[in-house]
């Protein structure tokens, strides 16, 4: 990979490229004098020929690093990298480059939906729906996905084959024995008793393969698994206690790997988890688990069990009890990012009011409870000053209208949270690379040279109004530039 700042060598008759990096403006105490913050400048007098380079010129740039927007910018892009940015005396346009004029439209990083579940098969055991639920993701400007609970090396067989689609980073799911063993008595709407199977069994039925962790098995070796089936991290789910979580996520660390969870996997608590290590916690409103003991949370063994004691314990006022708030307090302390998933929630207090005749179930009183609790613990995490991931829990299966989108995400985290527009799309760029981790940290989520050129070109300004982020004019993709029209209908980009 190339690094900013440095020549890289031309393919034979072609002029070298320049590389610009530009200084970071010092924090008020990095203590460098007036020179250590001069910009690193290299510029050509006369720019080369060029036939392989895009110049994507006059658009206002938002870079994602969090300096300020700048009016009539030049971006390069050769092959799939970024070449440069800057103005356009820092960017000379080389002679014969394809020129891709944005005057009047914002340029800003390739969106990160941190948490989607893509994969549904078939009877013929094949992905359902994958390439089409790809292309409608890119069509979005969504240049990378985290897919939060699936079979890795199945679903990244099928996404590096897709024409089009957004980078696919693929968590391996890992739970307790319970999950895979303990079936739940429940009540039948007849009235009569009948038995659910294991969540193990109905995540397998999808095409998903989640390992089961005993206590004392060699977590490396389950890390080498998920390694070998491609996964990026590893994603837990249920039915584990403090050493556990520990135990793996320290192998995970020692591979390299992120180590993410749900704001409680019972016994373990979002608190427990984050000191013991992880990565990430996922959904705002399993911070509940906080307001039960260490033995309550052991008892919750069904998703019954787990829905009547959120629906009763989840409200407005819960939602600061102190327990909850020293969770928060303890992420922002260990830098662990959190991940709200917000309007998924609310996607699904829709679907309940839109049902007749309405009958009130256990599963609308969780979403609602769960809705408020969820919302009100995401507006404390950011005022105590936790890092948030835009991740949006959508499930590339059933109605499109019932499924949470990114665009609804960022709007929520504006509107209902507090988060100014800037840092919510920070959320889905910056932060949403970092919460990946590994390389995708390093080569995503800004516009810098070196980085991959996902970038998406907006019609209005996100800055003003959040929603601008849906005014997609068209998507880059590692140096590919798809329009959205074509992207949906399906075409060649």
């Amino acid at each position: 990979m190339s690094r900013p700042g440095v020549d890289v060598k031309p393919e034979d008759g072609a002029a070298p490229m320049h590389f610009i990096h530009r200084a970071r403006r010092p924090g008020p105490r990095a203590g460098l004098s007036l020179a250590g913050v001069v910009a690193l400048v290299a510029v050509t007098t006369t720019p080369a020929v060029s036939q392989d380079t895009i110049a994507i010129t006059g658009a206002t740039l938002w870079d994602g690093t969090g300096r300020a927007p700048e009016a009539d910018a030049v971006v390069l892009v050769r092959g799939e990298r970024i070449a440069c940015v800057g103005s356009r005396r820092e960017c000379p346009v080389p002679r014969g480059a394809r020129a891709v004029p944005a005057d009047g439209r914002w340029l800003v990083p390739g969106l990160i939906d941190s948490h989607v579940h893509l994969l549904l098969v078939g009877r013929d055991r094949e992905p359902v729906g994958l390439t089409e639920e790809l292309r409608r993701l890119l069509a979005q400007g969504i240049t990378t996905v985290r897919d939060m609970g699936t079979n890795p090396a199945l679903l990244l067989q099928h996404a590096r084959a897709a024409a089009a689609g957004p980078r696919v980073f693929a968590m391996q799911l890992v739970a307790g024995h319970r999950f895979f063993y303990l079936r739940e008595q429940v009540e039948l709407p007849d009235g009569s008793t009948g038995w659910r199977q294991p969540p193990a069994q109905a995540m397998q039925s999808l095409g998903w393969t989640p390992f089961i962790y005993f206590s004392g098995d060699d977590p490396d070796s389950l890390v080498a698994r998920a390694i070998q089936a491609g996964a990026s991290g590893l994603k837990l789910y249920a039915d584990l206690d403090t050493a556990e979580v520990r135990a793996l996520a320290a192998a995970a660390h020692r591979a390299g790997l992120t180590v993410w969870g749900h704001a409680w996997v019972q016994p373990a608590s979002a608190l427990e988890q984050v000191r013991a290590g992880q990565d990430g916690v996922v959904h705002a409103a399993g911070l509940v688990g906080e307001l039960f003991g260490p033995l309550a949370r052991d008892s919750l063994l069904g998703g019954t069990a787990l829905l009547a004691a959120t629906a009763g314990a989840a409200t407005l006022e819960s939602a600061r009890d102190p327990r909850v708030l020293a969770a928060l307090d303890t992420m922002v302390r260990h830098g662990t990012v959190f991940e709200p998933t917000l309007d998924v929630t609310l996607h699904r207090v829709a679907h309940f009011a839109t049902l007749q005749p309405h009958q009130p179930t256990l599963p609308e009183a969780y979403a609602r409870a769960a809705g408020q609790f969820g919302m009100e613990v995401t507006r404390e995490a950011w005022r105590r000053g936790v890092r948030i991931t835009a991740g949006t829990d959508h499930a590339a299966y059933g109605p499109l209208a019932e499924r949470a989108t990114l665009a609804g995400e960022l709007g929520l985290l504006v509107d209902s949270v507090g988060m100014s527009p800037a840092e919510a799309l920070g959320a889905a760029t910056r932060v949403a690379a970092q919460a990946l981790g590994g390389d995708a940290a390093r080569e995503l989520g800004t516009i810098e040279a070196g980085r991959y050129a996902d970038l998406v070109l907006l019609q209005r300004d996100p800055l003003t109004d959040i929603r601008n982020v849906d005014a997609v004019e068209w998507v880059m993709a590692g140096g590919r530039l798809f329009r959205p029209a074509e992207l949906r209908a399906g075409g060649a980009p």
